[in-house]
């Protein structure tokens, strides 16, 4: 329940109301201004390890003036009836009641009027990027295809191993010669027929707890987890056999290859939605940046500098 309620604090983030509080101007934005005290403000809303520099505090609201100011440009604003079909949308998709919501909000000393006046601005701010960027973005299908072939087919399969393994710990240089005569006597066992449940059930005494209690499964690891020793001793093994002892920085180890999985090379349909998304992310932040610089630009900003720290 409680990280259903923090999403709709976290997603519906946005710029704290301005202080009524007039102490000193740090930026002019065309006919608004912003102060000391909604950079003080601002901070109250950001945990103190993620806490950046006034300077760009400063730009973060500025930005944010400039939105504001546009929305009501274009007359963008949200109506009531488009607050609240958001807000029943966001219940339902999060398996919420209003009075849920009510209770979370009095906990987090958030008044229901100020989440409809967050969810108002996050709907205003929408409306303006879709308008503004999202309309110019197109994705065309020799773009998606020119990926497809340059980053995806004919690529290297990723593998996982499924693996058992025979374990005996060992920390400093005389014990772990005295576990690899142990582990070349196992192997020799294993040579002369012994089964692996054999040899766990024969050499438990000195084996690793959890090598005993999983019965040896040492589950999938993916290759890239792997250590150079066993990526070294699994490249020459074959399935179902067990390997000879080798020596890692824990002790010695004999595995066995039960299955090696591959990540099957997916067609050109299976990834088309995915590149296809991913691209138009790309773009998007790509315009989104152009379009934030053109709008500084042609607005009149000015810093007061010797105001800021």
């Amino acid at each position: 329940m409680l990280h259903k309620l923090l999403f709709l604090l976290v997603f519906f983030f946005v710029f704290p109301a301005r202080s009524a509080l007039v102490d000193r101007i740090m930026a002019i934005i065309n006919d608004d201004i912003i102060t000391l005290s909604d950079i003080q403000e601002f901070k109250k809303n950001v945990p103190t390890s993620e806490l950046p520099s006034d300077k760009a505090i400063l730009d973060i609201l500025i930005e944010d003036r400039l939105t504001k100011q546009l929305i009501k440009k274009l007359n963008l604003a949200a109506d009531e009836e488009e607050i609240s079909s958001q807000i029943s949308s966001i219940l339902k998709n999060q398996g919420l009641t209003q009075k849920d919501l009510q209770d979370f909000l009095k906990q987090r000393g958030m008044s229901y009027k100020q989440y409809r006046d967050n969810i108002k601005q996050s709907i205003e701010q929408q409306k303006l990027l879709e308008r503004e960027i999202k309309s110019s973005i197109t994705i065309k299908e020799e773009d998606i295809r020119s990926y497809y072939y340059t980053f995806v087919k004919g690529k290297s399969l990723k593998k996982s191993y499924h693996l058992r393994q025979i374990f005996f710990p060992a920390e400093t240089a005389s014990d772990k010669k005295k576990k690899m005569a142990l582990a070349q006597e196992a192997y020799t066992d294993y040579k002369n027929g012994s089964s692996f449940e054999a040899l766990l059930n024969k050499y438990s005494t000195s084996l690793d707890p959890s090598t005993k209690e999983n019965k040896g499964d040492a589950g999938t690891p993916n290759e890239e987890d792997l250590s150079p020793s066993f990526k070294n001793v699994l490249s020459n093994l074959k399935p179902k056999t067990l390997s000879a002892p080798f020596e890692t920085g824990a002790g010695i180890h004999l595995i066995e290859l039960l299955e090696i999985h591959s990540q099957g090379e997916k067609s050109y349909s299976e990834t088309k939605d995915e590149i296809q998304k991913m691209l138009y992310e790309k773009e998007f932040k790509k315009i989104l940046a152009q379009w934030i610089k053109t709008k500084k630009e042609e607005a009149y900003i000015k810093i007061l500098k010797n105001n800021l720290k």
